[in-house]
């Protein structure tokens, strides 16, 4: 497409349909981050569980277990995984509203090309 001049139909659609792909692509992304998120999530809280139980059971004061198990090596490993996939869950959404985005500036591009086609047939 130049620079200066309206799309015709084929453009049009072909924009507006790789927009539209686009944008399911990025929401099938943004469903694989949330669960990856939620796996991740469930990994560290089980881990947390288990090591503030396991400190309990040692003889550690109840009010510093829970300081305890996060400073454990695994379960520190955990949740730092768990951060990151909330990071990237977050950049998965952020895509996904430019997508949007995206895909309604080809929509109203494809109308003002249309318009203008037709101004222009008008004109002539």
């Amino acid at each position: 497409m130049s620079n200066n001049r309206p799309w015709d139909f084929d453009e049009a659609r072909d924009a507006c349909r790789k927009a539209a792909h686009a944008q399911e692509h990025a929401e099938a992304e943004v469903r694989h981050a949330a669960q990856q998120l939620a796996l991740a999530e469930e990994a560290y809280r089980v881990a947390l569980a288990k090591r503030i139980v396991e400190l309990r059971a040692e003889g550690q004061a109840a009010t510093v277990c829970a300081d305890l198990a996060r400073g454990d090596k695994q379960v520190a490993e955990l949740r730092r995984l768990r951060d990151i996939s909330d990071g990237v869950y977050e950049a998965m959404k952020q895509a996904s509203w430019r997508h949007t985005s995206n895909r309604k500036d080809a929509q109203r591009f494809a109308d003002w090309s249309q318009k203008r086609e037709v101004a222009e047939g008008m004109a002539a």
